[in-house]
């Protein structure tokens, strides 16, 4: 009865209207928790694929020894091909890295470069967001051609500048030498210290508009309210800048910093493209050298070992800023 009284209560198909079967699919009851997990796991899943994975790999590389260029040592036999095998060796490639000269040349060039990237990409991306945020005409034409720089994959922005500083068919030499500016063409990349210089400036010219684009979005959240009040008090254009505008951006310096500093220290496609570490080892970063050694040379412990202490530094150096910030802009009493 109760089973007739069920079925009445069901709609009734219309007439002509096919009706679907209905088939019998198990019910699964999941907590609330078991859901979310079953939800986020794919997520988890790619992270560990992705980033995890060959973190955790790489670090153990680190304390490894293995050279497929080597010909002797423990090795397998795979499809004809002699393939070495992995050896522990503790710490024994930091030990050589930090015992090595080069490494060392190419610490402190490393750190000459990011120095002068981080702080050149921050004061010229602050300004030109300082002129982007004021109102003109012309201003959205602006910041759309300055994302183009940001925008260039860097293989491209290196043979861009090749075309412009190249020694025999540089655009800059002849332009230069066509004024009467120049007697003789400039080689920017014959001395290592111009070389240097050479590339913190075309790789803050690629990078600058990212920190303009970060420090504009910055800008444009602080309230007007707070400028209004500032110029009623008589604060002109710098005071407001730096009691209003630079406490706002506090957030987004320590970011820029860090991204900045981050990048400058893993930046190596523009020295390939420009310099490949030349002349002689005048141009070779720590990213660079542990590059060559990893892919030139099949060192892949000493090259992984090398990456990692930039690693390091790119963790105290965020540390360091943090304090420098928070001890900069903590409020006044």
């Amino acid at each position: 009865m109760n089973a007739d009284q069920n079925r009445s209560t069901l709609p009734r198909p219309l007439p002509g209207q096919a009706v679907a079967p209905r088939l019998p699919l198990p019910s699964i009851r999941l907590s609330e928790r078991w859901f979310a997990i079953l939800l986020v796991l794919p997520a988890i899943l790619g992270i560990f694929l992705v980033v995890l994975f060959p973190l955790l790999y790489s670090l153990w590389l680190s304390f490894t020894d293995v050279n497929l260029l080597r010909t002797t040592g423990p090795a397998i036999e795979l499809f004809g091909v002699r393939v070495p095998l992995f050896r522990w060796i503790g710490i024994q490639n930091y030990v050589r890295i930090l015992d090595d000269p080069l490494y060392w040349s190419s610490l402190w060039r490393t750190l000459y470069f990011v120095g002068a990237f981080v702080l050149e990409a921050t004061v010229i991306g602050m300004g030109m967001a300082l002129v982007l945020h004021e109102r003109f005409n012309g201003r959205p034409l602006m910041r759309s051609l300055l994302l183009i720089p940001w925008s260039l994959s860097r293989v491209v922005v290196g043979l861009l500048w090749v075309g412009l500083l190249d020694f025999e068919f540089g655009a800059l030499n002849a332009l230069l030498a066509k004024l009467g500016l120049i007697h003789g063409y400039i080689a920017f990349f014959k001395d290592g210290f111009s070389a240097l210089n050479v590339l913190v400036s075309v790789y803050m010219w690629n990078q600058a508009p990212f920190a303009t684009l970060l420090f504009l979005a910055g800008m444009q959240s602080v309230q007007e309210d707070l400028y209004s009040a500032a110029e009623v008090d008589g604060a002109d254009y710098w005071q407001r800048f730096r009691h209003v505008t630079l406490p706002a951006l506090r957030p987004i310096v320590f970011l820029v910093l860090v991204l900045a500093t981050v990048n400058g220290f893993l930046m190596l496609d523009l020295i390939y493209v420009l310099t490949m570490g030349g002349p002689g080892h005048d141009t070779t970063t720590v990213s660079w050298l542990g590059f060559q050694t990893t892919f030139t040379f099949f060192k892949f412990g000493p090259g992984t070992a090398i990456l990692y202490t930039l690693t390091a530094l790119c963790l105290l150096l965020t540390f360091v800023y943090q304090r420098l910030l928070l001890a900069r802009f903590e409020p006044e009493a």
